[in-house]
């Protein structure tokens, strides 16, 4: 016999000796503690079940707007009136309207439109 196996007995030696000693009644538990067991259990499966139903709040990120000048503005209309020969300028000025049109709308809707940063 090992030294190891002097100070751990196997298990099979066990059984028989734990399952021969008599073991007196078990003491009553109290009558509320199975229906606070049963709750914990319940509202604990619960918990586990709707833990994956709640979605992450989401909100729009908008783009602060630049503020331009009436002279700003009325330049570029000049510029591009001037130059009637480049409609790429042109496209690409109404889709810059168009985007800081749609920010716009998102500034307001989330209730912060501030200009001039």
């Amino acid at each position: 016999m090992t030294d190891h196996e002097r100070h751990y007995p196997r298990l099979s030696d066990l059984l028989p000796n734990a399952l021969a000693c008599p073991q007196g009644p078990r003491p009553p538990r109290g009558q509320r503690l199975g229906g606070a067991i049963l709750a914990l259990a319940v509202s604990a499966m619960v918990a586990l079940a709707l833990a994956g139903c709640a979605h992450p709040a989401m909100r729009s990120v908008c783009i602060p707007l630049k503020a331009y000048s009436a002279t700003d503005e009325k330049a570029l209309e000049a510029e591009l009136k001037a130059h009637a020969d480049m409609p790429l300028t042109h496209d690409v000025a109404r889709d810059w309207l168009r985007m800081r049109d749609e920010d716009r709308a998102c500034l307001s809707h989330s209730g912060s439109l501030k200009t001039g940063q």
